[in-house]
Parts: C-alpha cells; structure tokens; sequence
C-alpha cells in the first residue's frame, strides 16, 4: 500500500496566491506562478521536497499568464499580461527577454516535440515563431509573425508521420536486399524521410476557427465551429484533429494531406452549467473532464465509450464534496482529482483481462485520498520521477509516492498509516499504540523495547513502556535504511556502516573496500546482520558480542548470477547460516529466483519461480501431499518479498505475484494474485516446498514468519476471517481520534497473523511442542516417516 509525503514549497515572502503551476518533463523542477492585484506577479521554481531556488525569481509589476517548459532542456518561457515574453533558465536563472513583438495579453506559448521551435500568441490575434537552438537559446528575431486579429486560445503541433527508417535501409542494402536498394536509387519510390521533428502546429482562435500552420510557416485556415475554442487534441492513430468549444461540444476532424478537414463526429459533453471546467487528454486517447460536480466524466475516442468514475465515502469522502481538477500520469497510469474539501482522489487503472483473444476492459481503482486542506484548484503531474503538484488557494503542495513502511521483530509489529503516523501492535500484551512523529516516515525498525523511525535526513528512536512511547533520541543522518539490534542502531555511509547509540553516538565503524561498494542494504535476524552493497557484495556480522565482529568474508554476487543488475533485498536467518537474496537484472526487472547464500558451504543456489523449481534438493512433495496445493500455481511467478522465522534457521517464506510482461519493481505496489510460499532450507537436503496458498482476501502484505503464525498488515477496512487479530487495549479516551505525540490511540489493528498449515489448533503451544511440530513438518517434507513418527509422539495435546 502506498502513502504519498506532502511538501509545502518554501514560497518567498514576496509570493501571493498561486495562480499556475507546471513540471518539466523530465527534471523534478517546478515552476510557480503567483499574482497579486496590487504588487503584480511572481515565476519561482522549487525542486522535489518544495526547496525553493533562489536564483531562479522572477518579478513584474504586472501578471503573469502562461508558464511552458522546453521539452528537453531547463528553459522555462514565460508570459505575461503585457506582451512580454520570458526565457528563464535553470538553475543559472539567466533571463532572456524575447524581441518586443506583443502588446496585449499573452494567451498561449507552445514548444515543438524537440524544441526547435517556440510559437507565442496573444490576445489581439498575434502569432510569432521563435527559432531555438540545440542548448534551448533564442537565435535571432522571429522567424514569421501571422495577425488573426481575434485573441488566440489553443496551439499543438502535429506529430511528425513516421517515414522510412533510412539506417535500416542502408544495412539492409548492404546485405543484397534490393527492394531497400531500389528505395535509394531514382528508378524506385522516392524516400520519404520526412522531417526529424513536426514543425507543423494548428492555432484556434475566440471565433471558433482553427488555422494550420505549416513547416514553413504559411498559414490557411482549416475549419470552423460555433464559439471559443477551449482545447485542441490531436488522436494520432486516427490522425484526426479534435476540437472542444466553451460550452463543451466535442467535434472530430480528418485532416486529408492536401491540407482540408472533414467532420465525422460531433457530441455535446455533458457538464453543470456556470462551472470551470478542467479538461484533460492522455496518450491512450482518453478524454478526461472534471467540471464541479461529485464525478469525474471519461470519454474513450478510440473505442466510442464514455463512463463515468464517482467519489466512495466508504473510503473517506464526504457526502457533498466536488471534483474542481483532474490530471493524469501515464507512467504510473494513474488519475488524480482534487477536491472542494481538500482531498486528492487517486484512480489507479487496472487492465482486467476479457474473453479468449487477449482483450481487456480498463477498470479503475479507487484509493484512500490523500488530505492536503483548502480547496484544490489545479493539480499537475510531471518530472521523470512522477511527482504530483497540488493548489490549495493557499499554496502549492509536491506529492511523492512511498509505499508504506513495516516491520515485525520480537512479537511487535508496525505499519506506517499516514506520512508521519504508525500503528503499533504488541501481540504479547494485546495493546495497539499509535505513533505520531515530527518526521515524515521513509523507514520504521521495532523491537520488543523500541521504534525507530527515519526520513533520510533524521532518525529518531521511541522507547516502549506498556502503553507509552517515549521519544529517547533523535539526531541527524543522511542513511535511508536503518537497522536495529538490543540498543545499538546501524546506519550506513559511503564504504561503511556506522554502530550508533539511540542518541546517534557512532560506538564502532564497519568498513567496506572500495571493491566492496557502498553499504545500501541491512537486515537483523537474532544477532546476525547482513549487510548488502551497490556493488552486489554481501557481507554478514555477528553482533553477539560487545564489537561487532565478521561472521564471513565478503561475497561478490555478481561472480555467481549471471544478469545480476542490483541487490533489491537480502535478509539472514535466525544462525547466521544462510543468507536470502532478491535482485533486479540488467535490464532492471526484478529476477524471478529467490537466491541462497550458504556462509559455511560458500556456495548459492536458488528457487526458480518461474518454473517452480529449485536449483537443487527436492522440489515438489509426493503426490499425495501435492493434494494440498491445489488452486495455487507456483511457476510463472516472481517473488516480491521474503522473510527467514524469527527462532527456525531452517524456515523460510516469501511472497510471490505472477509475472506479466509490464512487470517492474513499481508494479508492486497493489499486489493482486499474491501467493506465500514456505521452504524448508538445509545444507543436506536442499530447498524443500513446505506450503504454499493464495494470500487470504483482506490482507496487504506479508509481515513476518513467526512459528506458529504468518504476519501480514492488512488493507483498511477489511478483515480475514481466518486471521488472529492483536486486541485494541489502550488507554486513551475513546473519544480521542487524533493520538499526542508519542502516546496511545484507539484505531483499527492494521496487523492480523494466521497460522502455519500444521500449527491449526495448535496456536497456543509451548516450545517443546513447537520444535517437534517442525520437526515433524520437515521430516514429512522430505518423506522420512519414522523421524516424523518420532517427532509427534513428542508432541503434547
């Protein structure tokens, strides 16, 4: 499940009220507009967590009116109500004013695909083209100036149609093909290699016309509608033109090579009367349309479908509440709404598969909203990283999205709710606490005594007393991972990892050789920790003693696993025996093997879950036993996380999804079809399938292995029947919904267990009866019956 951090831009004083807001397309660099009636208008950019870049200010006595990025370089054109035409450039902040060719209001700026070209518009009707070099600077005057003599609306530029791929040609040529050969010579068809960027752009104005502008700038008009043009959209697979008027009549043009346009549709789009409406156009031809009301309206131009997707106060809207604004990211293809009351409705698209031929249905998933406050106006999606921008009228607020931070260590367990909010729940008291920090919540480490939490830049550790939480260090520090072990906590740096104090005294340094790499990966079992690098080595360490001391020597992966891109995971059982491993490959797709590190033996080998197998040892139990894994497929897999149990070196467990051709490491975040897999690992028999079922309907995610009980943190709102839940005991009053911090709160447990296969009735047995249950389970597994026969008669009803 994923939580998106809120960052206030640090605005100057000078600022007012935000009026406009834009990414670029690639750089996590934002560009605010603010204006004042009284003092004019401002252009300033803030980067990903809203720090603002100082020299980058803009200031005029008057307002300023269209914000557009370069498409590639960090140049930022802006317009202003007096005809002025701006290039900023970050981050040098150097300003370059274009030649006086405007004196009225500037209604549109729009860049070509590769920003070759900068075509500006204003409100009397006047069109300049600007000519950019390669490093986004202004060369010379303008190269053209058109006067419409009606204030102009819209501007795209029509993509470019695909010509000959002359370099294909060319190899092909060479290898005796002579059709490609002919295509070279004046006897065959003549090459079309058309331009390498579209510089052909169509401009609309308040009358309802629609002008084409072609690669040499001569300009005739194209068509014609009833009222002000509101949009322009270009449908690339139709290659049609669609125009959208004020009053939210839709109509579709072909546009025939000769340079006319013919209409072939025409709807009215539906929408309350006296509203603003915001309109959006994606990539995949869907027309998006928020205007006031409590739905937003989509509209599939490909498929000649429309539906509509509504607000759930199930999961926390209000009854009333209005979408003002919509915007949608293609990378994570997902929609964002803003709300009259202050909330962000997230929409993510899930492709159900329909029939037999390999069609699918688009489905869209609401989620829990994120709460900013005010009234968001506007919001933009952008930067290569997929950050979200939000207006509240009051100011602007940058969203990232993190996926909710958990822990299980010594029967306490914590999932992250809100960027600065945990659950805790401590099975061996039953109480649930609630942890408010001062810090946005990157990470979070528990122990049966502590909760530490961190951000990247603090830490701050949260001593555990019955039903308090006491804030008992908190300091400084850069690592993004966080390990804990008694009262020691371990954090990294470049080619080291630190043993700190709660208070973030460092006690002892563990350092690593330039060949080794920089520590990016640490995990705690018992009194091992395994630490991972970016240069795929693993290195483990006994902390059993006063000094930390090696418990092996390093181990380069990547001299064992071909492909190997970049450790993604590692964890170490409970005797520093084994170490498991996930990775990504070259290509930077998640590998769909889990892989075993043998310390004492030096060896690796792995589970495929691709085809089900392992590298070794026995695969599949017996075929009576294969009974009980019926409905759970364990090839076509890939696991996603993985867990050694807390006490038993020998057993392991991980969490696998099945594996589709757009899987990445991002494709995780909603875990649909997620299967637990449990092995039993040794040195002589192997990697052993223990069990294997689909995870129960109302849980996220699997937590922790904890013989007898799996831990998983389950979705809000819902439960799994089958699942032991921590009690809520807790004392604060039961009218108190929002928890002081470090101090406990009544709310929903966010973590149920369920009980291992063989452990069902047994749930409450002492160690002795546990440890001969395992033994018995293993035995079973590797179909020794007369140890198994051994093992229960020890076992105590």
């Amino acid at each position: 499940m994923a939580v998106y951090f809120d960052h206030r831009i640090e605005a100057p004083e000078s600022s007012a009220v935000p009026s406009q807001l834009t990414w670029h397309l690639a750089l996590p660099v934002l560009a605010v507009a603010s204006s004042s009636p009284a003092t004019g208008g401002n252009v300033d950019l803030y980067l990903q967590q809203g720090e603002y870049v100082e020299s980058c200010h803009v200031e005029r006595p008057y307002q300023p009116t269209v914000l557009r990025w370069h498409p590639t370089k960090p140049v930022l054109a802006l317009g202003w109500e007096k005809g002025e035409v701006v290039l900023l450039t970050y981050p040098s902040g150097d300003q370059t004013v274009l030649p006086s060719t405007h004196t009225a209001y500037i209604t549109l700026l729009e860049w070509s695909s590769s920003g070759s070209r900068l075509v500006s518009g204003d409100q009397t009707g006047a069109l300049a083209v600007w000519k950019v070099d390669a490093r986004g600077r202004l060369q010379g005057n303008h190269l053209v100036k058109h006067e419409y003599n009606k204030p102009l609306t819209c501007c795209i530029f029509r993509p470019t149609s695909p010509g000959d791929d002359v370099a294909m040609l060319a190899r092909a040529s060479v290898s005796g093909d002579e059709s490609a050969l002919d295509m070279f010579s004046w006897k065959g068809a003549p090459l079309k290699m058309g331009p390498q960027e579209g510089l052909a752009f169509y401009v609309s104005t308040v009358d309802g016309k629609v002008h084409s502008v072609d690669e040499h700038c001569k300009t005739s008009t194209l068509l014609s509608v009833e009222g002000s043009i509101k949009k322009l959209f270009y449908l690339e697979k139709r290659e049609a033109l669609a125009v959208i008027t004020e009053t939210l009549m839709l109509s579709q043009y072909t546009l025939g090579s000769e340079g006319g346009a013919q209409e072939f549709m025409k709807v009215k789009l539906s929408s309350k009367s006296g509203q603003n409406v915001d309109i959006v156009w994606t990539d995949n031809s869907l027309l998006i349309t928020a205007t006031g009301e409590q739905t937003v309206r989509l509209w599939d131009l490909e498929r000649d479908d429309n539906y509509v997707l509504s607000l759930d106060e199930r999961l926390g809207f209000e009854r009333g509440e209005l979408i003002n604004c919509v915007s949608y990211c293609t990378g994570k293809e997902i929609l964002a709404a803003g709300t009259s009351h202050g909330r962000i409705a997230l929409w993510r698209m899930v492709a159900q598969p329909v029939g037999s031929k390999g069609d699918t249905k688009v489905q869209w998933k609401l989620q829990t909203p994120t709460e900013i406050q005010g009234n968001v106006t506007q919001l933009q999606w952008g930067s290569s990283i997929n950050l979200l921008a939000a207006n509240n009228s009051n100011t602007v607020l940058i969203l990232c999205e993190h996926v909710m931070s958990a822990h299980f260590s010594q029967q306490v367990a914590a999932v992250q709710l809100t960027p600065t909010q945990l659950s805790i729940a401590q099975f061996t008291t039953g109480v649930n606490l609630a942890l408010q920090s001062d810090i946005h919540i990157k990470g979070v480490c528990v122990t049966k005594d502590s909760v530490t939490v961190w951000s990247g830049k603090q830490v701050t550790v949260y001593e555990v007393s019955g039903t308090v939480l006491r804030n008992t260090g908190s300091f400084p520090c850069d690592s993004h991972v966080v390990a804990v072990h008694g009262e020691n906590l371990y954090t990294v740096e470049p080619n080291r990892v630190q043993i700190r104090t709660p208070q973030g005294t460092v006690k002892q340094l563990l350092t690593f050789s330039k060949a080794e790499g920089n520590p990016v990966l640490l995990s705690v079992c018992q009194s091992y920790l395994v630490v991972g690098t970016d240069t795929a080595h693993i290195r483990v360490f006994d902390l059993s003693r006063r000094d930390a001391k090696a418990h092996c020597s390093a181990k380069n992966l990547a001299d064992q696993i071909a492909s190997l891109g970049a450790l993604r995971s590692i964890k170490c059982n409970a005797n520093g025996s084994q170490v498991s491993i996930l990775i990504s490959q070259v290509n930077g797709r998640p590998d769909h093997k889990v892989y075993f590190y043998d310390v004492e033996m030096d060896t690796v080998t792995h589970f495929d879950f691709f085809i089900g197998r392992p590298s070794s040892g026995i695969s599949h139990p017996d075929d009576g036993e294969r009974q009980q894994f019926q409905g759970t497929e364990l090839s076509g897999r890939c696991p996603v996380s993985h867990f050694w149990d807390e006490s038993e070196p020998r057993l392991f467990v991980c969490e696998t999804v099945p594996i589709s051709s757009e899987s990445s490491s991002a494709s995780y975040l909603d875990m649909v079809d997620m299967s637990v897999v449990t092995l039993f690992c040794t040195q002589e028999h192997g990697l052993l399938l223990q069990d294997c079922y689909p995870k129960p309907t109302g849980l996220q995610a699997l937590l922790a292995l904890d013989v007898p009980f799996y831990y998983f943190s389950c979705k809000p709102g819902e439960r799994d029947p089958g699942s032991t839940e921590v009690s809520a005991t807790t004392s604060a009053p039961p009218h108190q919904t929002q928890p002081s911090r470090g101090t406990p709160a009544k709310f929903p447990p966010m973590v149920s267990r369920r009980a291992l296969r063989d452990f069902v009735g047994l749930e409450n047995c002492e160690k002795a009866t546990r440890d001969a249950m395992l033994n018995f389970s293993f035995y079973l597994t590797i179909g020794d019956m007369d140890e198994a026969f051994k093992s229960i008669k020890l076992i105590k009803r």
